[in-house]
């Protein structure tokens, strides 16, 4: 099972067709993608999305089709809960393989990981892990802009609340050992026990977006 997380920069580089490619190369199950398009939409998949931006938002001139986060999956997705922010976060319960998994797609800091935007988007997150996480296997995944590896970014306190939010809530990140990366794929511990994890990133050379794509592999441990 295949667990990915890509943010493709509101499509600036205009390589729709490769990133679908390299979608379809990856080939998740469950796929978060984060500042997209309605136009991305890989074949065979079922999609969550946030909603659909208007023309301004934020002080911001979006295009049209364009949304913050998209859950795609090739399973079964059952209940979509209500976020805080319905333009910047998105849960769905999917039926996976290993149990339904309630998945919470997001952007923390819609303009990067500093200045008080940042700290309002994960306020607003926090309230929604309070919501939505009790008795529930979890993957929380899209652009945190926290690096949990180097370089404190956006700043320790940053790192340190998200880490005690894991902790809180018996979740582990994956992917914070990936270097020079803000995106992460963060799972119960429940869901993550007696199976092995690897860890695939591609877009390294940030020619499609300019982020790395990453991906969790999950197998029954031998």
């Amino acid at each position: 099972m295949k667990i990915a997380a890509w943010n493709l920069e509101r499509l600036v580089k205009n390589k729709n067709h490769p990133i679908i490619d390299k979608i379809s190369e990856v080939n998740p199950d469950i796929l978060t993608l984060t500042e997209t398009n309605s136009i991305i939409y890989p074949d065979n998949y079922t999609c969550v999305s946030t909603e659909i931006l208007p023309p301004v938002y934020d002080g911001i001139k979006y295009k049209a089709g364009e949304n913050r986060t998209s859950i795609f999956t090739k399973y079964k997705t059952g209940i979509q809960y209500k976020t805080t922010d319905g333009f910047t976060s998105v849960c769905t319960d999917i039926e996976t393989p290993f149990g339904i998994i309630t998945v919470y797609g997001t952007i923390i800091g819609v303009f990067g990981g500093r200045g008080q935007r940042f700290q309002t988007d994960l306020n607003q997150n926090l309230q929604d892990f309070e919501k939505l996480f009790t008795n529930k296997q979890i993957c929380i995944a899209g652009d945190f802009n926290v690096a949990f590896t180097g370089y404190p970014y956006p700043s320790h306190k940053a790192r340190q609340t998200l880490n005690e939010v894991f902790k809180k809530y018996n979740l582990t990140n994956v992917t914070e050992k990936i270097t020079d990366n803000v995106d992460h794929i963060i799972l119960s511990n429940d869901f993550i026990k007696n199976k092995t994890v690897k860890i695939e990133t591609w877009n390294e050379d940030k020619k499609l977006s300019d982020h790395i794509g990453i991906c969790v592999q999950l197998s029954e441990a031998q």
